[in-house]
């Protein structure tokens, strides 16, 4: 497939939209952007200058992300919500709205310039149901390091390099559960560009805890790590989820099944237990 086609087929608002996404570039490098307030449906999003997230969300203004769609379906008053890898916060704000004044959402991002922007939509949002944290979450304690990509800040993550980068305090989430006394889990999202598996193994004593897990499964960025999708769904299946994912959109869930090849599968899966 050449590059004519690939931008052909690209879902991505800014190339379906090249001149707006020029004009939000152009506010972005002129330090304008953060003027002006982005409009969602329930809540507002800053036009952050660093944010690729932000452009995407100026160029299409109705985007929603399907993790967004899945906590407003998802959650009800009460609940709680762990976001790891919250970027700018959309899942957290809409999080915050869905499970009300007595639910409380947990914001885990690691990256310091998205955590400040993070925290900020936060603030601009009131939301005073959540608590945000400024680490990363792996299979053991310590420290890693992150990179520190500027236009595509969503996609930093855990560098293969662990002399370059950012340093980042890590624990896993079976502590940040302990340390916060979470009794139950209705939502667990993440999405940490390749590193899930690590997450998962850091909180595999606590997922009988776990309602429902939204993850992001991608085999490319997951083989980064040294894993792979047939590994994440053996461990989740291993601790008794069930996994389906989105065929089409979010009203055609499909159950996984261990002969569908992995080009056939999207990047977001969605595990239940199988008692639920």
């Amino acid at each position: 497939m050449n590059l004519l086609q690939k931008l052909a087929r690209s879902e991505s608002p800014k190339l379906k939209r090249p001149f707006r996404a020029l004009w939000g570039y152009a506010l972005q490098n002129s330090g304008f952007s953060e003027r002006i307030q982005l409009k969602r449906s329930q809540y507002t999003i800053p036009f952050f200058a660093k944010s690729n997230m932000a452009l995407t969300l100026w160029v299409d203004p109705n985007h929603v992300d399907r993790a967004e769609e899945f906590v407003y379906d998802f959650l009800k008053p009460g609940d709680t919500l762990i976001d790891v890898g919250a970027n700018i916060g959309c899942v957290t704000a809409a999080g915050s709205l869905a499970v009300g004044e007595t639910g409380h959402v947990y914001s885990v991002e690691p990256h310091p310039q998205t955590y400040k922007h993070l925290e900020k939509t936060i603030a601009i949002n009131h939301c005073t149901n959540v608590t945000s944290l400024n680490i990363a979450l792996g299979a053991e304690a310590g420290i890693v390091n992150f990179t520190d990509e500027r236009r595509k800040d969503d996609n930093n993550c855990v560098a293969l390099n662990a002399e370059s980068g950012i340093r980042v305090p890590c624990m896993t989430l079976a502590s940040l559960v302990n340390e916060h006394a979470i009794s139950r889990i209705a939502v667990m999202k993440i999405d940490v560009e390749g590193f899930e598996m690590q997450v998962l193994r850091g909180g595999e004593s606590i997922l009988q805890m776990v309602d429902s897990i939204y993850i992001e499964v991608l085999e490319h960025t997951l083989q980064k790590f040294g894993s792979c999708s047939a590994a994440v769904f053996r461990l989740l299946q291993s601790h008794g989820f069930r996994c389906f994912y989105f065929k089409d959109d979010r009203s055609n869930v499909v159950a996984f099944a261990q002969h569908v090849a992995l080009r056939d599968w999207r990047s977001e899966l969605v595990s239940i237990p199988e008692a639920a």
